[in-house]
């Protein structure tokens, strides 16, 4: 299984049209294989969108999408609105939930760990220990090792009812020991988004 992450930065002031386009298209996109989350950035860099598409493998990804625009399918009318568009491919953890339609927002946290090389297996033991107990304070959407684009990058994403839940949750990590301690030398870099779900997203 891998998953694409498409990131589409925005022009101010078109956000709501970028979504009402999307969501007039998604249909028909879902009836050659399902959207995973779509997402819009609230605290980070923002006018920000989001998409992520499961897939079997790369062969499946592409012939998906061969058939979603041979179709007239796919995409939405949206790109005078863009300017700038990146793609990354992500291979999910073994602890990592599968994208299927929850509802455990509306807020949901990204965030971006890059790791020195050789690094990232040794945190994923450590991490499949605690998460039962991380779990309780706020659920795992999912969890993912960069494979294609940006390498020796892991992400995680977690779920809140809302800002004063992460707080909570966040005031709370001392007592479960998170993150968990791990042989691997520290991120050299870090990043996050707070993110928050269209309607039409399986995840919100």
């Amino acid at each position: 299984m891998i998953y694409e992450f498409r990131t589409y930065d925005l022009l101010s002031g078109t956000l709501n049209t970028v979504i009402d386009k999307f969501g007039e298209k998604i249909e028909g996109r879902n009836s050659i294989t399902k959207i995973g989350a779509f997402w819009y950035t609230e605290i980070g860099p923002l006018n920000q969108i989001i998409h992520v598409w499961p897939y079997e493998n790369m062969e499946h990804r592409n012939e998906s999408r061969k058939k979603a625009v041979d179709n007239n399918l796919w995409p939405p009318d949206t790109s005078e609105y863009m300017f700038n568009m990146n793609t990354e491919f992500w291979t999910p953890v073994s602890f990592s939930p599968k994208m299927t339609e929850r509802n455990i927002g509306p807020f949901f946290e990204m965030r971006i760990y890059t790791f020195p090389p050789l690094q990232i297996d040794k945190i994923l033991g450590p991490w499949e220990e605690k998460l039962e107990a991380r779990n309780k304070l706020s659920p795992l959407v999912g969890a993912y090792v960069s494979e294609v684009g940006n390498v020796n990058k892991f992400m995680h994403i977690w779920a809140y009812k809302d800002l004063k839940c992460r707080t909570e949750a966040r005031e709370r990590f001392s007592e479960i020991g998170w993150p968990p301690k791990s042989e691997a030398k520290h991120p050299i870099k870090m990043e996050n988004k707070i993110l928050l779900a269209s309607d039409f997203s399986p995840i919100k």
